[in-house]
């Protein structure tokens, strides 16, 4: 299956984050990213303390961010190299 454009996926990326800054239901948000239907990381924002935390389930990695521009970054990234791995 060939790698959806760069572009796109940023986007895409770019799109779902503000939404987990502007939700009102909760002041913890979660949202997961998956490749080809498996789950690759989470993301979490803890709008009290303007935190995002990315957890990434292949390395077992997490990390804090408290600039949404790194965040996307980093998911873009994780996703990406998922991509290769197909």
């Amino acid at each position: 299956m060939p790698l959806s454009s760069p572009t796109s996926d940023l986007k895409q990326i770019m799109t779902r984050l503000p939404t987990m800054t502007e939700a009102t239901n909760d002041t913890h948000q979660l949202r997961r990213f998956e490749v080809y239907g498996v789950e690759v990381l989470q993301v979490s924002y803890d709008q009290t303390q303007g935190l995002w935390r990315v957890r990434e389930h292949r390395q077992v990695r997490e990390f804090e961010f408290d600039d949404i521009d790194l965040v996307a970054i980093e998911i873009y990234d994780v996703l990406h190299d998922m991509q290769l791995v197909f």
